[in-house]
């Protein structure tokens, strides 16, 4: 199951994965039918384009269908103190407009979740720029 606001998007994910049910809304505001659980939930590069309030409840609502065991894995640009100065630029210039630091992302996802391991990267891509990666396993 996959969400994007990009019609466009979700056309090329229909394609690709006719299998898979995809929607084109805010996950926000989706609900997801109570008998529907899963061993993992993808949020990739979503929650720096949220503020702290849907942040949270992206959080709660996977948090509502991870199976016990099960992990949310995030990722998103970091602000962080040892960045390249070009990775800080490629970041300034990114469309989500909440890009935060390490803490401000575990503070958000500890609001639902007990277990959240963060980890920073700065080799995911081929250009300098600075990631966050947080694990989130509801117990």
């Amino acid at each position: 199951m996959g969400f994007d606001l990009s019609f466009k998007y979700i056309e090329m994910a229909r394609k690709r994965f006719p299998q898979a049910q995809f929607v084109c809304e805010r996950v926000s505001e989706f609900s997801l039918a109570q008998q529907q659980s899963f061993d993992a939930v993808l949020a990739l590069g979503i929650v720096h384009h949220l503020d702290d309030q849907e942040g949270r409840q992206l959080f709660q609502i996977a948090y509502d269908v991870l199976k016990s065991g099960g992990k949310l894995v995030t990722l998103d640009g970091v602000w962080t103190d040892d960045q390249s100065p070009t990775a800080r630029w490629l970041l300034a210039r990114d469309r989500g407009e909440y890009v935060r630091n390490e803490q401000e992302y575990v503070r958000i996802a500890s609001q639902v979740f007990r277990n959240v391991r963060p980890s920073i990267r700065h080799d995911l891509l081929r250009i300098p720029y600075s990631h966050l990666i947080l694990e989130c396993v509801r117990r």
